[in-house]
């Protein structure tokens, strides 16, 4: 399976073997690593999450790493039904309710993007991390029109 990841549609080879490395370092950083969600959130919390709306690719700083995935990816991923493969990763007990909120996260960006026509995902890692984590995620939903 090839992941073609990018910003704009010419990228080298090695670009997009970076970003294919960085997506999947972050499903599989999450088997020794939590992620930005701290606690299992409760039923009710959960319902309480809107799907977000999506728009121009949020500004990526200097130390963070990001991606735009292609409308066609971002297809390919719900259809993989990704957020459940990142949900049952196999973690430490300590690590399932962060896990579960890093797929959480993505499921909700993901329907984002596919709400919007030709939408697609973006992928921001800090490496810098604040709270403890290695590594904090980001996924968000990009608007079709900032896609390729």
């Amino acid at each position: 399976m090839q992941f073609l990841l990018s910003r704009t549609p010419a990228r080298s080879d090695r670009t997009r073997s970076l970003a294919c490395a960085a997506l999947l370092g972050a499903a599989a950083v999450a088997l020794g690593a939590p992620a930005v969600a701290a606690a299992d959130p409760a039923p009710e919390a959960i319902a309480a999450f809107t799907v977000p709306t999506a728009d121009a690719p949020v500004p990526v700083s200097g130390g963070e790493f990001g991606w735009v995935a292609t409308h066609a990816i971002t297809k390919q991923l719900a259809g993989m039904n990704a957020p459940e493969a990142i949900a049952t990763l196999p973690v430490p007990a300590q690590y399932k309710p962060a896990n579960l909120g890093l797929a959480q996260q993505f499921d909700l960006a993901l329907t984002g993007a596919l709400a919007s026509p030709g939408g697609c995902l973006q992928v921001v890692i800090d490496p810098r991390s604040t709270s403890g984590n290695l590594f904090n995620y980001g996924f968000f939903p990009v608007a079709g029109e900032y896609c390729s």
